[in-house]
């Protein structure tokens, strides 16, 4: 039987307003410019990252998984090629983004693998309840308005005893007006507030990862574009949850 619900519905022709659609237009404004072999390049320097997040909920072959925020599928590509799954499905709000990790899902690679990309609200997953063994989330929690809904969409489409491998960067102070949403910095929570949305969700916190000097090594080298990671200060982390 599929799980997938449905599909949400295309962009209106209006101009952003809200900070979703703020969002959602710097992300699609910034992978309209990434090609599919761009967007592999960013997956093989991203590994670093990647790499001991799906460390913690291998092994994934016979496993239904769901990347929340796939963008151009740099953490769900990886998991393919490490492990492939019984069914991976990407799910974003960018319509660029998609389509780029379509076109990967399409080619030689990955065209014999169950690899669904949707493109859907994260606060509304349009997947059946309890029908995910694993789920996958690189640098998107922050983006969201709302975490705690969020959360709660995580938990429900995830099957008892299911694994959870969340990372994103967190802060250890209160954000200021001025700072950028769409770069993971308005949004950042800290790892307490984090770990309580979590348990609130019915996901229980079995282990997490430091991962901030890795990313730090990317910025630095120019392989990932998030310099505000830097001048914030920002910690990095994963986080493996299990649903209760």
């Amino acid at each position: 039987m599929r799980s997938i619900q449905g599909r949400m519905s295309e962009c209106s022709c209006s101009g952003p307003k809200s900070i979703k659609d703020k969002t959602r237009a710097k992300y699609d404004a910034q992978w309209r410019e990434q090609d599919e072999r761009a967007a592999s390049e960013r997956r093989k320097s991203l590994s670093i990252v990647a790499d001991p997040l799906l460390s913690m909920v291998g092994p994934l072959s016979e496993k239904v998984v769901v990347d929340l925020g796939v963008g151009t599928g740099s953490l769900a590509f990886r998991a393919l090629e490490l492990n492939p799954t019984a069914r991976m499905v990407g799910v974003d709000f960018s319509t660029m983004g998609l389509c780029v990790a379509k076109g990967i899902a399409s080619g030689s690679r990955f065209m014999d693998m169950d690899a669904e990309m949707v493109r859907a609200d994260l606060e509304q997953i349009p997947l059946l309840n309890r029908s995910v063994d694993v789920v996958l989330s690189q640098a998107t929690v922050n983006l969201l308005p709302n975490k705690a809904v969020a959360m709660r969409e995580i938990s429900r489409i995830s099957k008892k005893g299911a694994k959870v491998a969340i990372s994103d960067a967190f802060r250890s102070r209160r954000p200021e007006e001025n700072e950028s949403w769409e770069q993971c910095i308005a949004g950042a929570v800290t790892v307490s507030e984090f770990s309580t949305l979590a348990l609130n969700s019915g996901l229980i916190v079995m282990n997490q990862v430091d991962l901030t000097q890795q990313v730090r090594s990317l910025v630095k080298a120019g392989k990932w574009e998030w310099p505000e990671f830097i001048t914030h200060n920002m910690d990095y982390r994963g986080f493996l949850l299990l649903k209760s």
